[in-house]
């Protein structure tokens, strides 16, 4: 049995907990802010980071890392081809930057604080870069519906990382139509939405009532 201790809206934790659902592998979530939880993430991890994943004897301190394990355990999280598996762990980084550090600037101003206290010189350096890094998926989408043949832990972490970012006001505009497809035939997906913290299951219901109403 797979262990992980994470933190909800972690991006880290959020998609290896999406690309463990996708696999179909069973786990036990153990939340860091738990103090039996937290004695033990901190003897296992040097760096003091989550996500941790434990499985027997293996320790894993990386999210990358982990992705990397799940697909090595059960081929379903990269393509066959080495072409596009560099492309896969190229998008992988994307996601994190520029991508997720504009995103993770206007989450940090504004989470868990009531909206006076936000940083608006932050946010508005963050919003910027987010909405900087949506061409380039844009142009990786012409002619496709998807960025692979198959789901890889590139979609894993790229949709994940635009569940948060949409939980806290950065959506995808309408001038990124292929974008705005992929991303909400991701919202169908199960095992996204098993993953997800309450921040983005809130933001899908209100999506979904505005949609409706």
């Amino acid at each position: 049995m797979i262990t992980l201790y994470d933190k909800p809206e972690c991006p880290f934790c959020y998609r290896v907990r999406a690309a463990l659902g996708f696999a179909g592998l069973d786990f036990e979530r153990r939340d860091y802010d738990d103090p039996v939880a937290e004695r033990e993430w901190r003897s296992l991890t040097p760096a003091q980071t989550v996500p941790v994943m434990v499985e027997d004897d293996l320790v894993l301190t990386d999210s990358a890392v982990m992705l990397e394990y799940l697909q090595v355990r059960t081929g379903m999280l990269l393509p066959a081809a080495p072409s596009e598996r560099a492309r896969a762990r190229t998008l992988l980084q994307y996601a994190d930057n520029p991508l997720g550090r504009g995103s993770r600037e206007v989450v940090f101003a504004k989470r868990g604080r009531p909206e006076s206290e936000w940083d608006a010189e932050r946010i508005a350096a963050g919003t910027k870069q987010f909405f900087e890094s949506l061409p380039h998926l844009e142009d990786l989408l012409e002619g496709r519906d998807s960025f692979f043949d198959g789901y890889t832990f590139a979609d894993s972490a790229l949709s994940t990382r635009l569940c948060l970012s949409a939980a806290y006001g950065l959506e995808v505009p309408a001038e990124y139509p292929r974008l705005r497809a992929w991303f909400a035939a991701r919202l169908g997906e199960d095992w996204l939405r098993a993953a997800s913290p309450p921040v983005v299951l809130a933001w899908l219901e209100q999506d979904a009532a505005l949609a409706t109403g």
